[in-house]
């Protein structure tokens, strides 16, 4: 029933994206529009289990399953499991970004009354109740939400106002940040000194997060930036701070997940004593939430493609993003706060290329320079 625009009954909706969590933060946009038209509704996510902790950082979802979809051989008795873990949940709709014929085949045969996925193979049509355009040149939070639109055609209900280059607001992920790691990454902070009270309003908290997911690199997809350049970047930073008054200075806090341990040691070992603004806060981030909240509490940060990038985009956080195989235009939206460097080699390049990421030090030192600037006008 539609009530003011909105679907006022209690409909059990199942939403699937598999990917990695990076995938997850971008399908917020489409989760959020859904929660809007259907307030009452209980929204499942399906994901893979490598991102389940993406719920740490939303409440727009009111259970989290998985299903390993990467699994090698994935077998038919994995299929038929993942069709049964479909077909319990009693699901009244669902929204699948999946785009492969298989995919639309077992949306069909789940039962499921009210399919919603990407017009993208020739099933599609058939076995979708709702197909919807693949757009995958755009941006790819809106690209998915086009399966939000989808689901608000299905529901005969109006869908927003999108227009414009300059992507809406809406479109961009939103992430929130729980209040006990807010309270530990605060913590840890006060604990180095770290404090603004102990700072001037012109010292800035950067935070470098250099690692990318091992899972991209072990498929051949190397989206990382050689340690020395790193290092190099990290020596501008600290000759930059020798003219500074101490107060002015700015601190860098080098971070990273269990995936990060041998280049986060590499820098540390090569910095040494050399760099004393330079914080390590690698161990203490525990969960993404924690990461979440350290990135919150910081100014500025700097990082490669990869999740962390994307729940700084989530809690509007400026950055400076290094991009090597893939186009930044696809996965950061367009906004000022939000400043990318793409080594394109001259061109498009290919994802499975293995040449990572090759830009000078100094171009990244001036893009943080020029980020830092527009951080102090506000």
């Amino acid at each position: 029933m539609i009530r003011n625009g909105k679907e006022s009954e209690r409909k059990k909706i199942l939403a699937i994206n598999f990917g990695g969590i990076g995938d997850e933060i971008l399908f917020l946009p489409t989760l959020q529009t859904i929660r809007n038209y259907a307030p009452n509704s209980s929204i499942t996510l399906l994901l893979e289990p490598r991102s389940r902790s993406v719920a740490e950082l939303t409440n727009l979802v009111d259970s989290v399953i998985t299903f390993d979809i990467k699994k090698r051989p994935l077998s038919v008795g994995d299929l038929v499991d993942l069709l049964a873990l479909i077909k319990e949940g009693g699901y009244d709709c669902v929204v699948s970004s999946g785009g492969s014929p298989l995919v639309s085949a077992l949306l069909f045969l789940s039962g499921i009354p009210e399919r919603i996925g990407y017009h993208s193979n020739r099933l599609a049509p058939v076995l979708l109740t709702q197909p919807v355009p693949l757009d995958k040149k755009q941006y790819a939070a809106a690209m998915y939400h086009d399966l939000a639109i989808g689901f608000l055609k299905q529901k005969r209900l109006t869908p927003p106002a999108v227009s414009g280059e300059k992507i809406n607001d809406s479109l961009i992920p939103t992430v929130s940040v729980k209040p006990d790691s807010m309270d530990r990454m605060q913590n840890f902070i006060a604990e180095r000194g770290l404090n603004r009270e102990r700072r001037s309003a012109q010292s800035r908290l950067i935070l470098v997060h250099p690692g990318t997911s091992r899972l991209a690199t072990e498929k051949g997809i190397f989206k990382t930036w050689p340690t020395d350049s790193w290092l190099d970047l990290l020596f501008l930073i600290g000759r930059e701070n020798e003219n500074k008054p101490e107060a002015d200075r700015d601190i860098v806090i080098l971070a990273g997940g269990p995936d990060d341990k041998e280049i986060i040691e590499d820098i540390l070992n090569k910095a040494g004593d050399q760099l004393p603004h330079m914080v390590s806060a690698y161990g203490q981030t525990k969960s993404l939430a924690d990461l979440a909240a350290l990135i919150k509490l910081c100014d500025i940060m700097l990082c490669v493609d990869s999740a962390p990038m994307h729940v700084a985009i989530g809690l509007r956080k400026p950055i400076v993003a290094l991009f090597g195989p893939f186009n930044p235009a696809l996965l950061v939206p367009n906004d000022s706060r939000f400043k990318t460097i793409w080594d394109s080699r001259g061109g498009t390049r290919s994802m499975l290329d293995r040449l990572g990421v090759n830009i000078p030090p100094q171009d990244v030192f001036q893009a943080l320079i020029e980020a830092k600037a527009a951080v102090s006008a506000g």
